[in-house]
């Protein structure tokens, strides 16, 4: 009888069955995985609201009525952005503007921008000029030549013909516009000769008006003699103003706005020369945003437009300007942070495209991602005690870089767009 050889036969069916079973290891190990992922919820579940549009057009404002239960009876919204330089941040901060001016009766929109040089703007469309034109070198370019930020200009344009316009401010302490060179120190001397006052008689009104003139043309020389006899006039219209009334409803007759101009040109002045801190000018900032919520618009519903950074608190030891207005408005007001996943913005400073990395994996951004929305808002102010947003997250929420932050210390709320696209200028 043949002999039978078992061997071959024998590994054959030891190896196909190994194989097997691996693959079905494999198989069940990342059906396990995939079901863990779908059961891990994101930190975000349950106080993420969708946003459906962006686009200043849509005057749908469905997607937006829980802002109505988020935002409450607050009376100041600050909307950020990540850089100067986000088209679509910027079209969603104009939708957002028409949706609480139209449904939630705000009145006011301040700007991130030269507080003289905005209320010489709503002088002017008070007498009859377009705001798309009076922004020109005026208002801060990034601003004022955006394509993006054009339909909010003809928006308030449009509202001046009715009965409830969108009254215009800014509260930046910086100036730098074409209406502050040409006119600021003219309009002031208009001011105190019909107050009687004769500081711009004094010898060292020339080397004062002479040194504004540089501030405001950013150039910072300055000799000791000229620093003494500006800070010498400075005090003395400081002292001055401060023995005047301040109940003018119009911004250049009313002696509080002046002495907060001259503040902030003092404020300018310290900084451009060495002899404060850059963050000065947040402090001013939020010194100016005060008084116009205290005076000019004291009891309006305000808007305020600016940089995530300026509207930021709790970054200490660094006290941006929201860490000043929530000391004093507190629950008053609430700060809108913007966010994003990926896409490009515009560097304004060289006006060159940037790419945006993707977030890490940990990150705020990455958790709403996990949610499928392009758009969404989410609020801090009502979160659940043992929320794990109030535990410290990564995020990137200043020109893109990535920090770790208690985020409803930060902001109250952040809004989301997954992709950002660059602005374009005109």
């Amino acid at each position: 009888m043949r002999q039978l050889n078992f061997r071959k036969p024998f590994i054959t069916i030891f190896h196909n069955n190994t194989f097997s079973a691996i693959i079905c290891l494999l198989l069940f190990s990342l059906y396990l995985n995939n079901i863990s992922a779908q059961s891990k919820p994101s930190m975000v579940e349950g106080v993420a609201v969708e946003i459906g549009s962006i686009s200043p057009g849509d005057t749908d404002f469905s997607d937006l009525m829980a802002l109505k239960n988020i935002i409450g009876d607050t009376r100041i919204v600050l909307l950020g952005e990540q850089s100067h330089g986000g088209g679509s941040t910027y079209s969603a901060k104009v939708r957002l503007i028409k949706f609480l001016h139209q449904e939630m009766g705000f009145e006011v929109m301040a700007f991130e921008s030269g507080m003289y040089d905005c209320a010489k703007i709503w002088q002017n469309m008070v007498d009859g000029k377009k705001m798309k034109d009076e922004v020109l070198n005026s208002m801060f370019y990034m601003y004022a030549t955006s394509t993006e930020v054009k339909p909010l200009f003809n928006y308030m344009d449009d509202q001046m013909q009715g009965s409830k316009p969108l009254l215009f401010c800014g509260m930046d302490s910086q100036h730098t516009g074409e209406k502050s060179k040409q006119y600021l120190v003219a309009d002031l001397k208009t001011f105190l000769d019909k107050n009687g006052s004769e500081i711009q008689n004094q010898e060292s009104w020339k080397v004062f008006e002479r040194k504004v003139a540089d501030i405001i043309g950013m150039n910072r020389a300055v000799t000791d003699e000229d620093k003494a006899d500006f800070y010498i006039v400075v005090n003395n219209l400081k002292s001055e103003l401060s023995t005047l009334k301040s109940n003018e409803a119009t911004f250049l007759n009313n002696s509080g706005f002046w002495k907060e101009i001259i503040h902030s040109l003092e404020s300018q002045a310290k900084r451009y020369w060495g002899d404060i801190e850059d963050m000065d000018r947040d402090r001013q900032m939020a010194s100016n945003m005060s008084w116009l919520l205290n005076n000019t618009h004291k009891d309006k519903k305000v808007i305020i437009w600016a940089h995530n950074f300026h509207i930021a608190r709790g970054l200490d030891p660094i006290l941006p300007m929201g860490h000043f207005l929530k000391k004093e408005f507190g629950d008053q007001m609430y700060a809108i942070g913007f966010t994003g996943y990926d896409g490009e913005f515009i560097n304004f400073v060289n006006d060159k495209k940037v790419s945006i990395a993707k977030p890490s994996k940990s990150s705020i951004e990455q958790s709403i991602k996990k949610t499928g929305w392009p758009y969404a808002m989410i609020d801090f102010r009502h979160l659940a005690e043992n929320s794990a947003l109030k535990q410290k997250q990564k995020g990137r929420l200043f020109n893109f870089n990535q920090h770790s932050f208690v985020l409803p210390e930060v902001f109250d709320g952040l809004f989301y767009i997954e992709t950002t696209t660059p602005t374009v200028r005109e």
